[in-house]
């Protein structure tokens, strides 16, 4: 008896232990789909938006990565990161496509480009196999379209990744594979092409240009972009009763990140972090959207413009699109920060909380260092520069996550604060830069993104705040690509330098 009831003691205790877990969406993909940090770039993924869409009893990891595709997602070691966090019951949301494209419907050298109707729909069946293997549940999601518009005003059939007939006479249409395969394993699938399609062409190609996509960039999307995207996954989903009673399709107010985290931050230090804001379907319709700093902080909405401690915005149409804020803050005593940035318009509230721990520097040591040299992976130094190791560069918008040039800095007996990394580029190339404490490079936190390759050599500087303890190494990573097709790119890196000092 007394076994029966221990047994169903545990039984009880496992059962509440599992309703107490939140329930997780992984969502995999490209660079249409990730995180960026805020204050880098214009671009943002409509993946980190999407938490913004459920309650909070479901968690959304949002693990796209630029650059990737169905198979290079997997050979870099990202999908075995997804699958050692999968639980049953939770969700995998998949989309792949837009690197998927980059060899024109062949597998490239480079990893990334599969061709459609063999190694792409292989590894979209690797998902789905290896989700539902762990308890978990696949989730197909189209690629959202590209702005490739048409005279006739319509997306064209490149820009919903149908990029042509085969030499065999099949077609290379992505999204075809897609719902063929989504079809053949009964996976649920949101067809977001045709959503956002839709979207883009009621909308127009002027606003789309100004308000949705990155202006200059016809595939990655702006905050405002992001989030309708994401709300027309939200929307879709609950059409087709998929975690229906976890989404909040109109929600009025989208804040991304939905928390602001200063971190460690020293006495005298100015730190400053970014959000975006986006009212889709704002009540009244009508107003003023203010926003007060917390005591001690300051706000500006644009780099340069004079902080303070109130901003008032009109909206209408309940609309606020493209809104950037900037939060600053400089310690001034040793405290842990907890506190809220109040939003509100007409009789609508929302808080974003926001947080820091700030900390006094007993003794200090100031520290220029030259960084050491240059690694490069699928690249080579040549007495021309540094250049593509196959010889000739793609016409590209995005990074290759195998090819980068890294630097390592590591920390000697006394912790090291990082306070700045700078270098002088030559050359016309676009690049993202980012950093890492693990040599595998994940987590990682990106510092810039140059979309558009300058056209003269300048000194790049990117503000930082790491601390690296006694012994510790940080990776740093420029992923360099190309725009333009060429067999005579190089560039090269110079004068590369950190500033910070020695803590104790």
């Amino acid at each position: 008896m007394k076994k029966i009831l221990l047994l169903l003691a545990t039984t009880l205790i496992s059962t509440a232990h599992i309703h107490a877990q939140k329930l997780t969406v992984h969502t995999i993909g490209d660079s249409t789909m990730a995180d960026y940090v805020e204050n880098t770039t214009r671009t943002r993924g409509w993946g980190e938006m999407l938490q913004e869409f459920f309650t909070s009893d479901v968690r959304i990891i949002n693990y796209a990565r630029g650059g990737r595709s169905s198979r290079s997602f997997t050979e870099e070691g990202l999908w075995d990161k997804v699958k050692s966090n999968l639980n049953p019951g939770d969700y995998v949301f998949i989309q792949f496509a837009h690197n998927d494209e980059k060899e024109q419907g062949k597998d490239g050298a480079d990893g990334r480009g599969t061709a459609p109707w063999t190694t792409y729909k292989t590894f979209l069946e690797q998902y789905v196999d290896e989700t539902e293997a762990l308890g978990a549940n696949p989730v197909f999601i189209t690629p959202i379209v590209r702005r490739y518009f048409t005279k006739a005003g319509t997306i064209s059939p490149k820009g919903c990744h149908d990029i042509g007939i085969a030499p065999d006479d099949s077609t290379l249409n992505y999204v075809r594979v897609m719902k063929h395969v989504a079809c053949e394993k009964q996976v649920p699938l949101v067809d977001m092409t045709t959503l956002t399609k839709n979207f883009a062409e009621q909308l127009g190609e002027e606003t789309t240009i100004k308000c949705i996509y990155v202006p200059t960039d016809g595939t990655h999307t702006q905050a405002t972009g992001a989030a309708c995207y994401a709300a027309l996954v939200a929307q879709e989903l609950k059409q087709q009763g998929i975690l229906s009673d976890y989404i909040r399709e109109d929600a009025p107010l989208i804040l991304n990140p939905t928390s602001l985290d200063f971190q460690t931050i020293y006495i005298g230090d100015k730190a400053t972090l970014c959000f975006d804001l986006t009212g889709l379907k704002l009540t009244p319709s009508s107003g003023i959207l203010r926003l007060e700093a917390p005591q001690g902080m300051t706000l500006s909405d644009a780099p340069q413009s004079s902080p303070k401690t109130v901003i008032e915005l009109p909206y209408s149409n309940g609309r606020l699109w493209n809104q950037c804020f900037y939060l600053h803050f400089s310690p001034k005593h040793t405290e842990k920060v907890s506190t809220v940035i109040p939003i509100t318009y007409g009789s609508n509230k929302r808080f974003l909380p926001v947080t820091a721990i700030s900390k006094k520097i007993s003794h200090q040591s100031p520290v220029i260092r030259e960084c050491p040299d240059i690694a490069v992976k699928s690249l080579i130094q040549t007495e021309k520069g540094i250049t593509i190791e196959t010889g000739k560069w793609p016409a590209d918008i995005d990074e290759d996550g195998k090819r980068y040039a890294e630097v390592i800095i590591q920390s000697n007996e006394k912790s090291l604060i990082i306070r700045r990394i700078s270098f002088t580029l030559e050359g016309e190339i676009s690049y993202r830069l980012a950093y890492a404490h693990g040599k595998d490079f994940y987590p990682r936190t990106d510092l810039a993104e140059q979309p558009h390759a300058p056209k003269a050599p300048g000194k790049q500087i990117f503000p930082v705040n790491v601390t690296l303890k006694p012994h510790e190494r940080l990776h740093i990573r420029l992923f360099p690509w190309s725009t333009r097709q060429s067999k005579e790119l190089y560039f090269r890196i110079k004068d590369c330098r950190f500033e910070g000092m020695e803590i104790e």
